[in-house]
Formats: C-alpha cells, sequence, structure tokens
C-alpha cells in the first residue's frame, strides 16, 4: 500500500531500527513529513501487538491528511482525511495486511482526547489490526468493540476507537459536544 514510490518519501525515520533477532514482525513505515517524532515506542507496541493479538505480520503506514483522503476517495469513495485505513490481504495466509494513519488527524484526536500523539497511534494501531482479523464494527453487533475494549485494556490504551466514537455519536446526537 505505502510502497517506497509513493509521493511522500521516507524522512529516515526508518533507517536505525533493527527487529529483535529472528523475528518477522510489523513493518512501520514513516511517509510524512509534518510530525518528526521518535517512534521506537511504536515500534515496539507493533510487535506486542503481533505477538499477542494479531499472530500474523502486518505493516503499518503513516502519512499526511493529503495522502490518507486519496486513499479514502480511491478504496472508499469519500473525498476527505480519516484516521485510519485497513487493507487486508485475502490470499496470503502469512500475511494480514496494510494499515494507513494520517499522523495529522491522529494529532487532532489525541488534543480533543487529551491523549499523547503516540498513544493516539496505538489506538489506530489496534483499531487496524481488528479490522485485519476480520472484525466490523458497522456489522457485527458490537462484537468489535468488546474484542477493542478487552485488548485496550490488556496494553495500557485509553478507550477504543469504537467505544470512543460511539460516545462522541452519542453526545452530540444530545447536542453536546467533544
Amino acid at each position: 500500500m505505502c510502497s517506497s514510490n509513493e509521493s511522500e518519501p521516507d524522512d529516515g525515520d526508518n533507517q536505525n531500527y533493527t527487529e529483535p533477532e529472528g523475528a518477522f514482525g510489523p513493518v512501520l513505515l514513516n511517509r510524512q513529513r509534518q510530525v518528526r517524532a521518535d517512534w521506537s515506542d511504536l515500534r515496539a507496541f507493533l510487535f506486542k501487538v503481533q505477538s499477542h493479538v494479531a499472530r500474523k505480520p502486518f505493516s503499518v503506514c503513516l502519512v499526511s491528511d493529503r495522502a490518507i483522503r486519496r486513499y479514502n476517495r480511491q478504496y472508499r469513495h469519500q473525498d476527505k482525511p480519516t484516521d485510519v485505513l485497513s487493507f487486508r490481504v485475502e490470499n496470503d495466509p502469512e500475511y494480514l495486511g496494510d494499515i494507513v494513519i494520517s499522523v495529522e488527524t491522529a494529532q487532532e484526536n489525541a488534543a480533543n482526547y487529551r491523549l499523547k500523539l503516540n498513544d493516539e497511534i496505538k489506538i489506530l494501531a489496534l483499531h487496524g489490526v481488528l479490522h485485519l482479523m476480520g472484525y466490523d464494527h458497522e456489522s457485527d453487533r458490537g462484537e468489535m468493540s468488546r474484542v477493542e475494549r478487552l485488548w485496550s485494556s490488556r496494553m495500557g490504551l485509553a478507550a477504543g476507537l469504537t467505544a470512543r466514537t460511539r460516545a462522541s455519536r452519542a453526545l452530540l446526537s444530545a447536542g453536546g459536544r467533544y
């Protein structure tokens, strides 16, 4: 999904990282230039998600709002940026798929929910992994929300994305603001 010939080049944050010995783990690609950060904590979290939740490798690609808007328009026919998109791989039993996260939108979400950016991206990554595993909060009658709540708690994260989104919608429909 986020190959090296995408329009937003790698900013170099990937160069000094090595995977734990003998591991074929998740890949983190930074294809955005708006936010410079130390992503090592995120990389460690992704390995934890793979070993405890996913059981298969996956990739997470950090992009700009402009890039995720392009993906959202192309694959979901929604011409707007979003926070996370998941692209499940059906024909490879050894690889789950790709997750694309907008760092700009994640930064806005983090500010709105009073979280650190890294924690927001972890929430989005876990949400994306659950989609790769086949969960779908739009059609599964709360199953994804329950699983997300369980893993968020076990991994020390704030409320999962589905629970947070549901609470925000309820508040907005009652006339409040989040």
